[in-house]
């Protein structure tokens, strides 16, 4: 089958040599993010990212959480709490904070760990729509806000990390006509991904039949899980987003390419 011309293969070398995989030598150049993310209990996951966002060299690393971890997560000028809900995950009065924090920043991460609890969902879904930086969203913060899909696709500058199923709950939300399966073939979904990305302005990236896949604008490139450093089950243990955000970070205006050469990084 002749291949469409909207998808292309990237090997073992990077697809977009231009991208500069380097962190800038002037901290201030290496961009500033927030991570938003944690429950009760629930926070290594953020941790583990920050400390990937440290020693990948980004310039400045702020992390929003819960003030159910204050006893657990030690005071930082890096760590901002905000207030949380009954149950440990962030209240609806967490989006004073959190629209705070993001005005000082250049990207946003929201990382996960953030429950299933509905006054959550509401503080997630209203920083979507509120939020005028750049954002990733991935692991069970696409849980959160999937439901509410109709209301945060159009925004500009957001990328989910999904897997099948989650993307599927958000083509639901938004009555997209086509179904994603973990069944169908690697060209349907890339297909499938085209005309998602000409319809919503958002980047995708995702996992489906060995292949890591990165969408915008109708445009999809896969890479061979095998050609890269993780596995079917690391691919979604936070550090790739982390990867993706500081070479977006370094690279401003080349999200798309950014984000398919980390996967190499």
């Amino acid at each position: 089958m002749e291949q469409m011309n909207y998808w292309r293969i990237q090997g073992k070398k990077v697809l977009f040599p231009e991208i500069d995989m380097e962190k800038p030598e002037r901290k201030q150049l290496a961009g500033r993010l927030l991570i938003i993310g944690g429950n009760k209990g629930s926070f290594f996951t953020v941790a583990n990212a920050a400390a990937k966002a440290h020693e990948l060299g980004i310039g400045e690393v702020k992390v929003l959480l819960p003030d159910s971890l204050k006893k657990q997560v030690p005071a930082s000028p890096d760590v901002i709490f905000a207030p949380g809900e009954s149950s440990g995950g962030f209240g609806k009065e967490a989006i004073k904070f959190a629209a705070a924090a993001a005005e000082n920043t250049d990207f946003v991460l929201m990382i996960g760990d953030m429950g299933k609890n509905s006054e959550t969902a509401t503080f997630a879904e209203r920083f979507m729509w509120e939020n005028s930086r750049p954002i990733l969203v991935t692991r069970d913060a696409i849980e959160l806000l999937a439901t509410s899909a109709n209301d945060w696709l159009g925004c500009d500058g957001v990328a989910v990390c999904a897997a099948l199923p989650q993307l599927q709950k958000i083509f639901k939300a938004v009555y997209y006509p086509k179904i994603i399966t973990l069944s169908m073939p690697t060209n349907q979904l890339i297909e499938t991904l085209h005309k998602f990305t000409i319809t919503y302005p958002m980047m995708v990236v995702t996992y489906h039949n060995g292949q890591v896949v990165v969408a915008k604008g109708g445009e999809v490139v896969t890479t061979e899980l095998g050609d890269t450093k993780y596995n079917p089950i690391s691919i979604w243990a936070g550090e790739l987003v982390v990867k993706m955000t500081a070479l977006m970070l370094w690279n401003e205006k080349k999200d798309f390419a950014a984000a398919t050469s980390a996967i190499l990084m």
